[in-house]
């Protein structure tokens, strides 16, 4: 049987400086041997390469891509500009000469507007689609298992890989919102002559063997670090029993390059890249005990009172972090108990022929995962832990 990566000389790619399109970049240069060409943006090609390198050196800390770095060629651009933000002989060049797209590129922020992502995230996948169309070149878009919209929170719905148009709602939810509309965009594409393939990432933590991950090296990094540093840090929390979706990048990555590489076999196929040994956020918080950190469990309801007036206090003053300033958005849903469940069934069965797993969401992993924060710095080791955050009562004057 032909091995298909020797037919694949060229891959372009966006979001190769973000969390997972640098591991893909990784992947690639590690596992085939295709020129990647990755759009960034930047002031000048130099520029946009150190930002590759720096980003391809947190994954490869040995760098063992370091002999490979020639064939990554960096592209100043944007993928929500008019012909990407390419001059219009570079950009019909790259459509005629790339036999692979990744689409990894997105606004990431959670609490960004709707209109505030929409040109990155909706108009950038519209742009990718007509360069693909343009050039005839099979399309992996890399899209999120949010797309379920309020169904998240709905346990008694299990999302299949075949889902989505459910005629759910995104109140709140506007990332979700994007790459749900782009996914239609997708679909529709198919019908122009795309050829196709989507993946479905959860939450992507660090590479399950070394637990490396940008933890400084990206401008947004995941929430769930944030969780785990507030955590620490204050040594208070609530009680959550949800899904908590642990994947590593490195099985993402992998994934993904395996699917796109496959497109014959795979075309017009969505799969979910979510763990399928899912962790609540009080499995967490277990783990985060087992490892010695010393964190109290408090009522939801006065966990929550205690933020939302200024009443956790932490080294002297009220305790503010990303992750608490997500948890009035999300706390209704915590209320709730919905926690859904993503089926993985037919993503396993794909991905097993090439040995493609998950790694599951144990001891193991988050304990790789804690050790690599500790070692950057981002966590005191559980013997340094500070004073905890303390809940005051406040007291105003006539």
């Amino acid at each position: 049987m032909f091995n298909t990566e020797q037919r694949v000389e060229n891959i372009f790619l966006t979001g190769a400086t973000g969390v997972l399109g640098a591991r893909l970049l990784l992947e690639i240069l590690l596992t085939t041997e295709a020129c990647v060409y990755c759009l960034v943006r930047a002031n000048d090609q130099q520029e946009a390469r150190n930002r590759l390198i720096e980003l391809l050196y947190v994954y490869d800390p040995q760098r063992r891509c370091q002999s490979q770095l020639w064939r990554v060629i960096p592209m100043v651009g944007d993928v929500s500009a008019p012909l990407l933000g390419l001059s219009e002989s570079d950009y019909y060049e790259l459509a005629q000469g790339v036999d692979r797209v990744i689409h990894s590129a997105a606004g990431v922020n959670l609490l960004a507007s709707y209109p505030a992502l929409f040109d990155t995230n909706v108009g950038g996948t519209h742009n990718i689609i007509e360069l693909c169309l343009l050039g005839k070149v099979p399309l992996l878009y890399i899209s999120s298992f949010t797309v379920a919209g309020r169904q998240l929170f709905n346990d008694d719905y299990r999302l299949k890989e075949s889902d989505l148009d459910l005629g759910q709602s995104f109140k709140h939810m506007s990332y979700a919102r994007t790459k749900f509309e782009s996914e239609l965009a997708v679909h529709e594409a198919g019908k122009r002559g795309l050829r196709w393939a989507i993946t479905r990432p959860g939450n992507i933590w660090g590479d399950s063997v070394t637990g490396c991950y940008p933890l400084t090296e990206t401008r947004l990094k995941g929430l769930y670090y944030e969780v785990i540093r507030a955590l620490v840090e204050t040594g208070i929390t609530f009680s959550a029993p949800q899904n908590f979706d642990v994947s590593p990048v490195d099985y993402v990555a992998r994934a993904s390059l395996h699917i796109i590489l496959e497109i014959d076999r795979f075309a017009s196929q969505t799969f979910h890249l979510t763990n399928p040994t899912p962790l609540s956020y009080d499995g967490i918080v277990d783990f985060l005990q087992q490892y010695g950190y010393r964190i109290k469990r408090m009522n939801n309801d006065d966990y929550l009172a205690a933020l939302a007036e200024n009443r956790l206090w932490f080294q002297g003053k009220p305790y503010h972090s990303q992750f608490t300033g997500m948890l009035n958005l999300f706390y209704a849903n915590i209320e709730q108990g919905g926690s859904l469940l993503l089926d993985t069934e037919f993503t396993e069965q794909s991905l097993l022929p090439a040995g493609i797993a998950c790694a599951p969401s144990d001891c193991r992993l988050m304990f790789c995962y804690f050790d690599y924060l500790v070692q950057r710095g981002f966590l005191p080791p559980p013997d340094q832990q500070g004073a905890m955050a303390e809940v005051v009562t406040l007291t105003t004057s006539r």
